[in-house]
């Protein structure tokens, strides 16, 4: 039998930003046999189908760039696949894209290079200046280091959890502020992601806060600054080929 390995792309918004990837990858297990994909599944005692998926996403982040590698016994057009699909998946996740790819493929964890996001923020204070706002932002990046506090792995027999400080400016790709509307704050970044290193928009918030409170003293005003509410939405993730970004469809 010709298998074929199909690349797909997807998005989880509204309430299925707060189920986790486990869950998500139940959800495509029991998806995929309601709408009748002849799928590949792998051999042994507990088979189960023959489906890979990127990096995964935190809790409460929404996301317009998840993908998933799946094997089929047999190849079928796309967009018959992803109108059978679509047509069983809960309100919020959607498959938007994909392509056949040789099965001798990289595998898409280790494609992973960069993730870039959205993320609104509130403050307490929202009458800012834009212009110093901006001037946060890149006093903020001409930080030579920027330092997060993480856990090291644990030898074993180790009773105590240890801890290291480690430079993630590296990290830090790009950072702007693209909008403001109301009392929310959009910023855009572009951070590296995967094995070459990791930097969730959640510890850039709070490194970016930290930053912001040491410029207190600058301040004329009462309020503190302080974050209220974010809102983080992953746009997409990407593979640096021969100098440019592509997402991990474009990237083979």
């Amino acid at each position: 039998m010709l298998m074929a390995m199909l690349r797909g792309k997807f998005s989880k918004t509204g309430d299925m930003k707060y189920i986790s990837h486990l869950d998500l990858v139940r959800l495509f297990h029991r998806v995929l046999r309601r709408a009748g994909i002849n799928i590949a599944y792998t051999q042994g005692f507990n088979p189960h189908p023959i489906i890979s998926f990127a990096t995964a996403l935190s809790l409460g982040v929404e996301s317009y760039g998840e993908y998933f590698d799946l094997k089929l016994n047999e190849e079928m057009s796309f967009t018959e696949f992803q109108q059978s699909v679509n047509q069983h998946m809960p309100r919020g996740i959607k498959i938007l894209d994909g392509k056949y790819i040789d099965s001798k493929e990289d595998s898409l964890m280790s494609m992973v290079e960069y993730s870039d996001y959205l993320i609104a923020v509130e403050f307490i204070d929202e009458n800012w200046d834009r212009e110093l706002f901006e001037q946060w932002v890149a006093g903020f990046l001409e930080e030579e280091r920027i330092m997060i506090t993480r856990k090291k792995k644990k030898k074993r027999r180790q009773r105590h959890q240890e801890y290291k400080e480690v430079d993630v400016r590296p990290l830090i790709k790009e950072l702007t502020l693209e909008s403001v509307r109301g009392e929310k704050w959009s910023l855009y970044t572009l951070l590296t992601t995967g094995s070459k290193g990791n930097l969730k928009p959640e510890d850039l918030i709070k490194l970016f806060e930290k930053y912001l409170k040491n410029q207190e003293q600058n301040r004329e005003k009462e309020n503190p600054i302080e974050i209220t509410s974010v809102e983080i939405t992953r746009k997409d993730l990407y593979q640096e080929v021969n100098g440019a970004m592509k997402n991990l469809i474009d990237a083979v």
